[in-house]
Order: structure tokens, then sequence, then C-alpha cells
């Protein structure tokens, strides 16, 4: 437990009124109030931003880099995710939303589409033809999923595809690219991604799977928006997008498994639905499902916390302006190609993902067991209605609190009441 986290969730102490509710919506019990207000347990927090979205009273925000990030390089690259698209009127083309971004101060723009064309393709071409693969095969483009499976379900991490992101993929070649056409030093280039959610950016400054990520910078989607927004009718519009149709889509729930082809794949969206599937495939209860895509938001990416415009109706454009582009046509060498780099090791996992044992209660095994039962033997008196007054979201979290010590001053309120009551 002495490992030390990045978040980029934070707590602002003074708008929060402990009102509770981030306290209950929290898919991996890390909230707890102490003293009337909320704190974040570090090593449970998978940056979700679950908390961001519900707390009425704003005491939640994301950490993200600011534009000062592009003057630490001589030449910087945007890489904006795929829903930016989707958060302006259909009437706005992408190419013009993408020539906005690049006047922000960016030197060049490249989409993440890239990554998202390879990943489809080594999926389906290679990884579910290869009956050693585990399955079923799990997305890895999800860092919120990811940190969760880490978490509450470890003994899935083997089926985990050891793929690396469309954002890293696309930093790589970016990267590539213009240390060719510029004669710069990879230190020299800087590749900032725009981003829809809180995750993404826990993923750059702590990666799972890579020991360190192409991504320089992360920005806020919704905090550079008015930015591009001021953009957008005075610039002169580029020929920038390569986005097929399905790697437009991708970023929406179900938008990774249906170009695969297969008949039993799954695609979910919104955390605590991801985790009752989990819940499914780790007690083996989906015979025969080849492909899991677990997105963490409502409606995938477009629900991120980071987005200006209602996931609905970005979801609505983004789906209008795929049916304007043209469908993805790799040829069979280009297919051939990107397995190759994915067998060469140059887009795959490097690094083994350790599990992140939470949940254990001490690391002396006959230690935890008596404290395994003594939570039980609390729990018989504990009201079992899990109403989060005492500061923790469970009754079961309430007793873990206290027989790890980790709460000297726990009181259950409503077993106090029922006590007040029966004296009368």
């Amino acid at each position: 437990m002495g490992e030390k986290y990045f978040h980029s969730v934070v707590l602002n102490d003074d708008n929060c009124v402990g009102c509770t509710s981030c306290l209950k919506i929290c898919p991996t019990e890390a909230i707890r109030l102490r003293e009337g207000k909320a704190r974040i347990i570090g090593e449970k927090c998978i940056d979700c931003g679950e908390c961001i979205r519900i707390c009425p009273n704003h005491a939640k925000s994301a950490v993200t880099d600011t534009l000062e990030i592009l003057n630490k390089f001589k030449y910087t690259i945007a890489i904006p995710s795929l829903v930016l698209y989707g958060q302006f009127p259909g009437k706005v083309g992408i190419n013009k939303m993408l020539t906005a971004v690049k006047n922000v101060g960016f030197d060049e723009v490249y989409e993440a589409s890239v990554g998202t064309e390879i990943i489809t393709n080594v999926i389906k071409n290679h990884m579910l033809k290869n009956p050693n693969i585990k399955r079923p095969i799990i997305n890895s483009t999800c860092p919120a999923t990811l940190r969760l499976i880490q978490i509450r379900f470890p003994e899935l991490l083997p089926n985990v595809a050891d793929i690396e992101t469309p954002m890293e993929i696309a930093a790589r070649l970016a990267k590539a690219d213009a240390v060719k056409k510029t004669g710069l030093t990879m230190e020299e280039i800087g590749v900032v991604f725009i981003s829809p959610c809180t995750a993404r950016m826990t993923s750059v400054t702590n990666p799972l799977g890579i020991e360190k990520s192409y991504i320089d910078g992360v920005l806020s989607m919704k905090a550079i928006f008015g930015e591009i927004l001021r953009n957008i009718d005075s610039c002169k519009e580029e020929d920038i997008t390569r986005s097929t149709k399905e790697s437009l889509l991708w970023p929406l729930v179900g938008g990774q498994g249906e170009p695969l082809e297969i008949e039993n794949y799954l695609a979910v969206d919104g955390i605590h639905e991801v985790i009752k599937v989990l819940e499914e495939v780790e007690m083996d209860k989906l015979d025969g499902l080849e492909f899991f895509e677990g997105m963490a938001c409502i409606g995938g990416c477009a629900g991120g916390p980071l987005t200006i415009e209602n996931p609905f109706i970005a979801r609505s454009r983004m789906k209008a302006l795929a049916k304007e582009l043209p469908n993805s046509a790799a040829d069979e060498d280009e297919i051939k190609e990107q397995i190759q780099m994915y067998k060469d090791g140059l887009i795959r996992l490097t690094e083994h993902i350790e599990p992140r044992a939470i949940m254990r209660l001490d690391d002396d095994i006959s230690k935890s067991m008596k404290k395994m039962e003594m939570i039980k033997e609390m729990l018989k008196y504990l009201p079992g209605i899990d109403c989060g007054v005492c500061g923790a979201p469970t009754c079961r979290a309430f007793a873990e609190d206290i027989v790890k010590g980790e709460n000297h001053k726990a009181i259950c309120i409503v077993k106090t009441m029922e006590s007040f009551k029966n004296k009368k």
C-alpha cells in the first residue's frame, strides 16, 4: 500500500458540503466522508470521473495540462479525441474542426483514427484467429475500465488485448513522421492529446502496460473548447482528415466490436454496467463470448466528463458525419504490415500489468482471515441499508474501515438512533 499513484481527479475542500453524492456513485468505493468532507482513497481510485459528473457543488475537478505546454517543444502535434467531432453542429465539417484545433497553436494535427484502424485490423485478422489467446478478448482502450480490472478483476488481466490504445499508436507514428519531416529529435517534438476524460491524463502520467507514454501532454476538451470555437469561423479550412466511417464510430459504444464482423461480442457502457458484466465473465457465465468492449462512460467516450455536448446529441452528430465518410479499405499488404508491427512489439503492451491488491486486509494471511471474521461479526449488528451517513458507501465498507484502523471515529447513526428509541 506504500505505492504512490498519480490521479487526475482532485477534490476542492472549499466546495465540498459532504452531501454523499460521490460516495454512492464511486464504482470502486474509493471515497469516504471524514469530518464532513469527501476524501479519495488513492489506491482505489480509477479516475473514471463519475464523481466529477455527479457532484452538484463542483468539488471535484480534473488535473490536466494548459496551452503553456506548447512552449516546451520546438514542434507540436495535436491528437484530438475523435469525439471532438460530435461537440460541434453538423454544419461544421471535420476538416474545419481540425483546422481550428491547429490554429490554437499547434504545428500539426494528427488523427487518432490511424490507431483505431490498426487495432481493428490486428484484432480481426490476427488475435481472433489465434486460439491460444484467451477469450473473451477484452479491449484495452478505456483506461478507467483497464484500471477497474486491475483492482477488482485481476483474474481477467490475461484477457486484456495486449495492444496499445489508438492515442498511443497515433502518437508514436506522428512523432516518427515529424522526425523525418523536420529533422528534430523525438524530445523536441511534443504530442498533446485533447481528452474527453480524466482517466486519459492518468494513463499518460502513470501508464499501464507500457513503460512510458508517447503523449507529452493532455488538454481537457472542455477547457480548450472555447479556443477552438473562436477559430472556427476565421480559419482557412485545410484538408486534414483521414477518418473512415469505422474509425469515427470507434469511440462510441459498439464501435470497436462491430467492425470485427463476429457474432459473439458484447459492448457495454457505463462503469456500473461494465462491473456487472465483468462479474459474469469472471464467473465464466458468458459461454462463447469472443470480444468484450467495456466503456466506463455512458455512450462511450462521447459521455466523458470533460466533454461539452450532451452525449446523445454528440453521438447522433458523429453517426451523421460517419455516413459521409468512406469505409475502411486497408488492403491485404497493409494489414500484413500492421500485424507484423504488432508481432514485432511496436504497438503492443510491453509491461506486465500487475494486480493492485486493494482488497487485502493485512499482509499476513492469518491476520487477514481474522479481520475477515471480525467484519462478518460486525455486519450482523449493522443495519445493512448502505445509507452512507457514516461516511462509508456501504455497511461492509464501514466495517472494513474500522477493522483496518482507517476510521477511529466510527459511528453508525442508524444503530445509535435505534438504541436511543429503545431506551425511551
